[in-house]
């Protein structure tokens, strides 16, 4: 079909002059584009250079009859599905037979009412359009009446089972014994529940006489109306190819899991081992850098241990967030919750960076909308997440210029932190992009900002942990502000433990408390029993 047709077209094959005018008069007014051939010869042509989207055919012509014509059509590229409407005065069955082998779609006896045809028409190209839907899509369709020994079927059905004979019944036993052995209990049960009122929706295996496996999708429900016999009727779509994507996908799943897995081992291992000598690199420059052992000559040895030292804190400090961010994507990282104060762990974690090197000349506020801001969380992952909002203002931003630590809360209600800067600011895409792992907003080889870019997406796994949001409101050239929200105290929360954890304890005490300070026992109380219960298994499995 012309992508460019507004209308159907239609190939009107015929004779006679006057009936073919009345054809078109009838048609035309309906909306469809007609082109016409007066012999078999002529119509042959015609259909290979326009491609028509129904074909209207007399049967009686010279020359070429109709049913030569019909029989050449479907050997035809394009031709194969092509509807075929046969008009014939004559009424016998015998020439309606003749005309459904050669492989007409339709027939309709001479004369042709006008008024009729159109709709006609219309009916044919929906269930063709219908019909080559569910061919592209591998969906075939049949009936069976119960205890009738056979099965009605589409020719896409009997493609699926790989049967041949083109024959639109098939013996019911010969297709079950096509199912796969494994799967032919499920289905004859399927089929019983169905008989029964319920509906069919099954996939199952089927052995080709090649011996190939195919998966395929079984739909079905039982039509019964106003007493008359009844039927089951259903659909069978081959799935092999999606079945063997889905295998891969969680194939490739699995494979993922277990790689990130063995990752996270073996970040574990090496954190002790790795830990070890760096904490002694690290305290024995200390030592050396501040002469506990008595004065150093040349002074460039002081110089040289100060150097030492600060690498080794920056290896630390990498190794650290790689370490923590596998075991956040893993779930394995272990937070204590607890009610705590936002305001004074926010003072907290600005009081431990201005230690640090980062905050050296710089004016850093403390900005509270209240003296208190109650939360439930685990303190040291949100000092982390505020240090590392810290060193990312302080590394965006000028040595002058002002980073401020807002404490209030969100229009919602949330408590919320925000750390904001004056600093290069970002886009909405790189602002996007900062919080993958790894991704780095000035990423080549040159760039002038050290780090792997684990920063904003150790804080923003952190938060979602604490069932609260990341926001980030930055632009280009005016500086960025970056808010963590965390969840009401009064919203509730899931009562039940971590799987595969023993974290989710700190959680359970807490949730017990609340429910004594109410004179209650509720879930806190349940879930604290089935810890319990968890703690002794593996305390004897261990032992």
């Amino acid at each position: 079909m012309d992508d460019a047709r507004t209308h159907p077209l239609i190939l009107l094959v015929d004779d006679d002059d006057t009936e073919r005018f009345i054809h078109r008069q009838a048609l035309e007014p309906a909306g469809f584009e007609i082109i016409e051939a007066t012999d078999g010869a002529t119509a042959l042509e015609v259909f290979a250079q326009a491609m028509p989207d129904i074909v209207v055919l007399d049967v009686m012509m010279p020359q070429m009859d109709g049913y030569s014509v019909c029989r050449a059509i479907r050997a035809m590229p394009g031709g194969r599905n092509i509807p075929i409407l046969m008009a014939t005065g004559l009424e016998d069955v015998e020439s309606i037979e003749r005309a459904y082998r050669a492989g007409a779609t339709d027939f309709i006896t001479k004369p042709i009412s006008r008024p009729v045809l159109p709709y006609r028409i219309r009916y044919m190209l929906r269930a063709y359009r219908l019909a080559e839907a569910q061919r592209l899509a591998g969906i075939g369709s049949f009936r069976w009446r119960p205890r009738s020994p056979q099965i009605e079927c589409s020719p896409e059905v009997l493609q699926i089972f790989a049967i041949g004979g083109g024959t639109s019944r098939y013996s019911a036993r010969d297709l079950l014994r096509r199912v796969y052995p494994a799967d032919r209990a499920v289905l004859i049960r399927a089929v019983r529940d169905a008989l029964d009122g319920a509906e069919i929706n099954l996939d199952h295996r089927i052995l080709t006489p090649k011996g190939e496996i195919r998966t395929v999708s079984l739909q079905g429900e039982l039509i019964s109306a106003n007493g008359a016999p009844r039927y089951l009727q259903g659909s069978y779509q081959n799935i092999t190819e999606r079945k063997r994507v889905e295998i891969e996908l969680k194939t490739a799943r699995d494979e993922a899991q277990t790689a990130s897995a063995a990752k996270t081992a073996f970040l574990a291992g090496m954190s002790h081992e790795l830990h070890t000598p760096l904490n002694a690199i690290i305290g024995f420059s200390e030592l050396i850098a501040e002469q506990a052992l008595g004065p150093i000559s040349p002074s460039k040895y002081i110089e040289f241990a100060q150097n030492i030292r600060a690498a080794g804190q920056q290896v630390r400090a990498v190794f650290v967030d790689v370490l923590t961010m596998a075991q956040l994507e893993a779930e394995r990282l272990e937070l204590q919750f607890e009610s705590t104060d936002l305001c004074a762990v926010a003072a907290a974690a600005l009081k431990e960076f201005l230690r640090t090197a980062a905050a050296a000349n710089r004016q850093i506020v403390l900005e509270k909308s209240a003296e208190r801001l109650a939360i439930h969380a685990d303190q040291l992952a949100v000092r982390q997440m505020l240090l590392k909002l810290l060193s990312n203002a302080a590394k965006f931003s000028a040595p002058d210029s002002t980073i401020r630590v807002i404490v209030t809360r969100a229009d919602n209600g949330c408590p919320r932190v925000s750390v904001a800067d004056v600093g290069i600011g970002m886009t909405a895409e790189e602002a996007a992009s900062a919080v993958r792992p790894f991704s780095q907003v000035d990423g080549g080889l040159a760039r002038r900002y050290e780090g792997l870019g684990l920063g904003l997406s150790i804080v923003s796994k952190l938060i979602e942990r604490h069932g609260g949001r990341l926001h980030i409101d930055s632009s280009p050239r005016k500086g960025t502000q970056i808010s963590l929200d965390f969840p009401a105290l009064g919203r509730k929360r899931e009562n039940r433990l971590p799987q595969n954890k023993w974290s989710g304890l700190a959680e359970v005490r807490q949730t017990c408390l609340d429910e004594i300070e109410r004179g209650e026992a509720g879930p806190g109380f349940t879930m604290l029993h089935h810890a319990a219960m968890n703690f002794g298994r593996r305390l004897v499995r261990r032992f």
